[in-house]
């Protein structure tokens, strides 16, 4: 089995499939971890889910609360809860029906009152507008990169083999089917290739014919100093920031959504996003300067010493930093004021539903498929990784993930080109 991408979703399949007897190969173009999934919030929640994805992450969730035995290493587990706030009636109103719907799964999930919320989080503003929260105890939080790595380091030590800072150019198809990849002008062979290149997948994918309509958003995270004597074990949303505290103390926060930078091939998908964009119109703001930024980002080093460089370069907004700055001294004044010490960017590869898409392509027979988990993939990671090595390995998918089907975008295909080294 060839894995494309050293992700979470990546590493984990490897892992996994590792496990279950396969013989194992990575791909990744830059380093494990070094893509989005070394650089989100490090949320992992059930809580507010897509229901398509709901039951994929109940069961990630049971993963993680054995993942640091599992693997034999820390990756920052830690269960603590998440709060989502309600600022308004219409958010109140949004969170109940959710929850009751979420009842269905056997959720934990419970709404809080004003009062409720305010003696759970007594650090909260009293000048805070507030209506209530939703809170789901036993979602958690972990480290990204360094729970990506473990999966690395884990699968390696099984066995897994690993090409680092290479790209795959095609995939290798015959009579319709993908036996292997191209890495440069090199072809590795494989009855069974797992596409979980992240932003890179669209491209990869339409040289066999299946057109994913694949976007990239581009979100910035800061990290402030430790803070002694402020604890925050709950993972936070306000209405537009989230924020949680890692284990040295130090807050990480992000506001939601990011930049769409405008590429010369923009226009390929721009009409399967219309309703996306319509539903949700300030999450992604427009720029126009995307193919100039692109060279300038390359020059950028992020000053973080626990991600990873990326050969994406990714800019950060730091107007956005500004914003989350100007909601956290509305709702919590005292972490405003911290000095920031890290400011990053990574690229999340959104599809137009904001659901991952997971499974056989059966179009392409040998083709799986496991990509655009759209900026919240990361609590989702172990398992999802977990349930396309079984498939791999010829087994029926644990969990429903039929909603997720690569099928839902069949209706896409185009003409497949015959794959060269050349490419």
């Amino acid at each position: 089995m060839i894995v494309i991408g050293g992700g979470i979703v990546g590493c984990s399949t490897a892992f996994y499939a590792a496990r279950l007897g396969l013989r194992v190969l990575i791909v990744e173009r830059d380093t494990p971890g070094s893509g989005q999934s070394g650089r989100n919030l490090g949320f992992v929640r059930q809580q507010g889910r897509d229901f398509r994805e709901l039951p994929l992450a109940i069961a990630a969730l049971r993963l993680w609360n054995d993942l640091e035995e599992d693997l034999g290493r820390k990756v920052g587990w830690l269960r603590g809860g998440n709060v989502v706030l309600a600022a308004n009636d219409r958010e109140t109103a949004r969170q109940a029906d959710w929850q009751s719907k979420a009842k269905d799964f056997g959720l934990d999930t419970i709404l809080l009152t004003s009062a409720q919320t305010r003696e759970k989080l007594p650090f909260l503003s009293d000048k805070a507008s507030l209506c209530g929260a939703m809170f789901t105890a036993s979602d958690g939080r972990a480290e990204p990169g360094r729970t990506t790595r473990a999966f690395f380091e884990a699968a390696v030590e099984l066995g897994v083999s690993v090409i680092l800072g290479a790209h795959v150019t095609q995939l290798e198809l015959q009579a319709g089917n993908v036996h292997g990849v191209w890495v440069n002008d090199k072809l590795y062979r494989a009855d069974r290739v797992l596409c979980s290149a992240g932003t890179g997948s669209g491209k990869l994918l339409r040289g066999v014919g299946y057109n994913l309509p694949q976007e990239r958003i581009r979100a910035t995270v800061a990290r402030t100093l430790p803070a002694p004597g402020l604890t925050l074990t709950s993972c936070i949303s306000l209405p537009f920031t989230g924020l949680r505290q890692d284990e040295k103390g130090a807050f990480i926060f992000s506001v939601a959504g990011g930049e769409y930078d405008v590429r010369f091939d923009s226009w390929r998908y721009l009409h399967h996003y219309r309703e996306t964009r319509r539903a949700n119109p300030d999450a992604a703001r427009v720029n126009y300067f995307g193919p100039i930024l692109r060279f300038m980002s390359s020059r950028i080093a992020s000053p973080i010493a626990d991600i990873a460089p990326s050969s994406e370069g990714a800019r950060p907004a730091h107007y956005r930093v500004r914003q989350a700055q100007d909601e956290l001294r509305q709702f919590v004044p005292q972490l405003a004021e911290l000095a920031i010490e890290a400011v990053w960017a990574g690229v999340i590869d959104a599809l137009p539903d904001v659901v991952p898409v997971m499974g056989h392509v059966y179009e392409r027979p040998g083709l799986l498929l496991a990509t655009g988990f759209s900026g919240h993939g990361f609590g989702l990671g172990p398992m999802a990784g977990k349930i396309m090595a079984g498939l791999a390995a010829g087994h029926s998918a644990s969990v429903d993930i039929s909603g997720l089907s690569p099928s839902r975008f069949s209706h896409l295909s185009v003409t497949a080109r015959l794959a060269s080294p050349a490419g």
